[in-house]
């Protein structure tokens, strides 16, 4: 478990979903380890340093016996050490030969590096009850910590002068939330324990929930029988905005929330659809009674057919879609290409269905 830090002066951390920005101080002659790059320093000069080491070796030494793998002309044991042939004979491998880049400032500075690491985002579904998590990859173990759904190139780094940020966050509040161009910044503030990769519950929130056994219709020829998709619709409370992750979905089963399934969620914007899996509560198939062309536009009649129980949406995708009419349901969607059908379904039913369209 991450823990708060209190000490207000940690380094800055923005991650972003591969990747991040840290900003810290540091010395001069800081080693930058593998992968860090150096993006700006506040110092009035500095440069990269490049140090190569050469390799160091122990000799003379016998092969013991062993277990050992063969790659690029060295013996590696099976708990690592390393033996070669060199022009002296049999050496055991003291030292790597590396290369190392250090960090010259004219003076302790301010430096924004790009490091890896970098955030996920996941939830769960129980009820109404939907609980965001960030799963948190950091290769410095204390920071504060910011989350952005802005890509890299997007992000503005004046948000590290921004003094509304600068603020210890209280006990009982995780994270604060900005909108910058668009997109969402998520301030967590300082924590500890970042190495460890850790998980974070960030926020719960009470939403609306229909689960609905969707089709969306093949009119264009008859189709046998098969499950209609199982679908969540989730609205969020007050426009609630939420970034795309993998939602785990819980169901009560006597009295106990059962995982049944997960599945990727996209950006909600207030409301949004997470398509699980197929349904076993409907099945459907179509058969096409009418096709017929007329000038520029098409002419459909036809019936669904629909058997099982349950909440079911129906939709329809065709360009210039007029004269919709339905025998069951309600048309709760129409627009110029795109039509919703709601319907309750109990055993079995047969929707006739006509409309026509632009060819």
């Amino acid at each position: 478990m991450a823990k708060k830090s209190k000490d207000t002066s940690s380094a800055v951390r923005v991650l972003f979903a591969s990747r991040g920005l840290l900003y810290m101080s540091v010395d001069d002659g800081f080693a930058l380890p593998e992968d860090w790059n150096v993006m700006l320093t506040t110092a009035r000069k500095w440069y990269i340093e490049t140090r190569k080491s050469q390799a160091k070796y122990q000799i003379p030494v016998e092969l013991p016996p062993g277990i050992y793998q063969i790659f690029k002309e060295k013996l590696t044991t099976e708990d690592g050490q390393k033996y070669v042939n060199t022009d002296f004979g049999l050496a055991k491998v003291v030292e790597d030969w590396k290369t190392e880049r250090i960090l010259r400032m004219s003076s302790k500075s301010e430096v924004l590096f790009r490091v890896p690491g970098g955030y996920r985002v996941y939830y769960t579904l129980k009820g109404n009850m939907l609980d965001q998590f960030f799963e948190i990859n950091s290769p410095v173990d204390k920071a504060y910590v910011i989350l952005s759904t802005a890509s890299e190139e997007q992000y503005e780094t004046r948000v590290f002068y921004d003094k509304s940020m600068e603020r210890e966050a209280p006990e009982d509040e995780w994270y604060r939330e900005y909108d910058t161009n668009g997109r969402k910044l998520s301030v967590l503030g300082n924590l500890e324990g970042l190495k460890n990769g850790i998980h974070i519950r960030n926020k719960s929130l009470q939403v609306t929930r229909r689960d609905i056994n969707f089709i969306s219709l093949r009119y264009s020829y008859s189709y046998d029988w098969e499950p209609a998709d199982y679908v969540i619709e989730v609205k969020t409370d007050e426009g609630e905005e939420l970034p795309a992750g993998k939602v785990y979905v819980f169901s009560d089963t006597d009295g106990k929330n059962i995982p049944i399934g997960f599945a990727n969620m996209w950006d909600i914007r207030e409301e949004g659809t997470i398509s699980l899996s197929k349904s076993w509560q409907i099945y459907h198939s179509w058969t096409l009674t009418k096709s017929t062309k007329a000038g520029e536009r098409m002419y459909i009649n036809g019936v669904l057919n629909l058997r099982g129980n349950g909440l079911t949406k129906v939709e329809i995708y065709a360009k210039g879609l007029e004269n919709l009419t339905v025998s069951d349901g309600t048309i709760v969607k129409l627009g110029a290409d795109y039509s919703e059908i709601e319907l309750s379904v109990s055993k079995t039913t047969k929707v006739h269905i006509s409309f026509d369209y632009l060819i």
